[in-house]
């Protein structure tokens, strides 16, 4: 399709978006949210085909988003990533005294494989730039070492104008090909580098110290102990969500609490205290009986008084009392879970060890090794001419047990 001409600085040209999308999402597993604000803000989920193939219909031309990453089901939430296909940053250029010409020139010649990597993607956005790097996929189980390089990210760009609030896995960032109504131009590449990141990769030669195999004497650096909390607050988000959804949502006499620490640890793993809210909002409609809007806003207030001043610290066994979970309840559950619950998975483990330890590299026991070669003998003697008495004779077992074991053979 040829670029449509508007009354704008710029053209919208549509076969730019159908190549970004493709090379975003061309082997995307999952959901895929697009987004719209002209004037009201919109999103809808489509499946990787379906976008690709009609995205002359799907995309609207003024102000489109796509979400980076995938989701389980059509609801863009954190607890529904399916896979995390990049790390990115939104620089905003227009709130630090850098042109996005500066920008650009700083990151090409004093930051890329130096401090951070090169992007597959440096977008001009309209009025910032967009530092996007595509990732070999993977699962949310992976959650908090995503979100420690983009921190990590956001630290060293930050002072270019990288948005604080621009962090999680569930962010939307403008279609390429697409109009920026504020800027009056269309989102174009900059530089395109044609590269596969893996996350591990990154982590290796930007922030090598957050995995230790062996525990380091004395306290732990600053990113090890950020990782540590992410991987916590990832935990806990996840928990109370799995405890909805094993109650199947009818949570009523612990809505205001579930909702608070919800809130609470959201906004305490993505550092955003209004996608945290709209999380907690979002969770509340799910409840079958749920709360007045206005009333989830006021009641779970102090969430981000407690985030903002770390006012607590909710041990598993305070986590476990106040929302009353059962030991059937906490099998489903990582972290909040009691010592009778962690007793039963360790004893579980050293069970599934002791049992792995019994097996061979072909994961028999020495009993099932040895039937194995034992078959493989009377097999190999059997091919020879040999009847059952010479193979008995020749093993050193009797003509019954030949026998068995060949009448084995057949079943």
């Amino acid at each position: 399709m040829q670029a449509i001409k508007l009354q704008v600085n710029d053209e919208i040209n549509i076969d730019e978006s159908r190549k970004h999308l493709t090379n975003l999402h061309g082997y995307s597993d999952g959901y895929i949210t697009i987004a719209s604000k002209n004037p009201n803000y919109s999103q809808w989920h489509y499946k990787r085909e379906d976008l690709l193939e009609r995205t002359e219909d799907i995309i609207n031309d003024i102000n489109s988003y796509v979400s980076q990453n995938t989701f389980y089901r059509p609801q863009r939430r954190i607890e529904n990533i399916k896979e995390l296909r990049a790390v990115y940053i939104d620089i905003d250029c227009y709130n630090s005294k850098y042109t996005k010409d500066a920008v650009k020139y700083f990151l090409e010649h004093d930051l890329y494989s130096h401090k951070i990597p090169r992007p597959n993607y440096l977008i001009d956005s309209g009025r910032g730039l967009y530092y996007v790097i595509l990732i070999k996929p993977v699962p949310s189980m992976a959650m908090p070492l995503w979100y420690a390089v983009q921190r990590y990210l956001y630290n060293v760009l930050k002072k270019f104008g990288a948005d604080a609030n621009a962090l999680d896995p569930t962010r939307v960032l403008r279609i390429v090909g697409t109009l920026n109504s504020k800027s009056g131009t269309c989102v174009e590449v900059l530089d395109e580098y044609d590269y596969e990141y893996s996350l591990r990769e990154i982590q290796e030669e930007y922030l090598p110290e957050i995995i230790k195999k062996d525990k380091p004497k004395g306290r732990p650096k600053k990113m090890v102990s950020l990782f540590n909390e992410y991987s916590l607050y990832y935990a806990r988000v996840m928990d109370i969500t799995r405890v909805c959804e094993l109650r199947d949502y009818d949570v009523e006499g612990h809505r205001e609490v579930i909702l608070f620490l919800y809130r609470y640890f959201s906004a305490c793993f993505t550092e955003d205290e209004d996608e945290a809210l709209r999380r907690a909002l979002e969770l509340n409609a799910m409840f079958k009986k749920p709360l007045p809007e206005n009333e989830v806003i006021t009641d779970t207030k102090s969430a981000t008084r407690a985030y903002q001043n770390k006012l607590y610290k909710y041990t598993n066994a305070k986590l476990i009392e106040i929302l009353n979970i059962t030991l059937d309840e906490q099998q489903h559950l990582k972290t909040i879970i009691s010592g009778k619950e962690k007793y039963r998975r360790c004893s579980d483990e050293k069970k599934a060890k002791q049992k792995a330890k019994r097996r061979n590299e072909n994961g028999l026991t020495k009993r099932e090794q040895e039937k194995k070669d034992r078959l493989e003998k009377i097999k190999e003697l059997q091919a020879e001419g040999f009847n059952q008495n010479q193979i008995a004779g020749q093993i050193g077992i009797s003509r019954q047990a030949v026998s068995k074991l060949l009448k084995s053979l057949d079943t």
